[in-house]
């Protein structure tokens, strides 16, 4: 009887530690992703040094990382693509329930990450001079990092799931329906 109760409790524990890898992975894709995006579609000015870019990339990536992993640690994608899959009656492991995921994730991640991001730089790193309008630059950064980002969880989620899922659970979960 003792035992019975351990191995849930190991369990549970080994899938912390699993959730744990795949936020840490998921805020590493999305901040060299996102930060990358942000600084080639950033202008600089002719005499801004080439410095100045590395150390805007590099205080970027660090600020949407520890936005990300801090989403990653909080919010229970798990529970929240349980409750989509019930929502919109979708079978787990499908095309379908995929896409829906990921637009899930990418409304839940993206919108903090970018907006933390071009606030931090047009206040903080931008020379007065060269300020463009906040909100266009805003929007189309929220618009360009949206897509960006949907591609990246698109493709990623499933790879870093399966990479970082320990071998005794993936008997546990569907395989992926096959198409019809």
């Amino acid at each position: 009887m003792e035992q019975q109760n351990i191995r849930p409790a190991d369990f549970e524990k080994q899938m912390r530690k699993t959730g744990i890898k795949i936020a840490f992975i998921m805020a590493l894709l999305m901040s060299l992703g996102l930060s990358l995006t942000g600084n080639l579609m950033a202008e600089r000015p002719p005499e801004m040094p080439l410095m100045a870019s590395v150390f805007g990339f590099l205080a970027c990536f660090a600020l949407s990382f520890v936005i990300s992993f801090a989403i990653g640690l909080l919010v229970p994608m798990p529970k929240v693509n349980a409750a989509l899959a019930r929502k919109f009656k979708l079978q787990p492991r499908t095309p379908k329930a995929h896409i829906i995921e990921s637009i899930a994730s990418n409304l839940i991640y993206t919108p903090l990450i970018t907006t933390a991001m071009v606030t931090f730089v047009y206040f903080a790193l931008m020379p007065a001079g060269h300020k463009p309008p906040f909100l266009p630059m805003f929007i189309h950064s929220q618009v360009v990092c949206f897509i960006v980002a949907q591609v990246l969880i698109f493709i990623f989620v499933p790879i870093i799931i399966k990479f970082v899922m320990p071998k005794g659970a993936t008997g546990m979960r569907k395989p992926m329906a096959p198409k019809e």
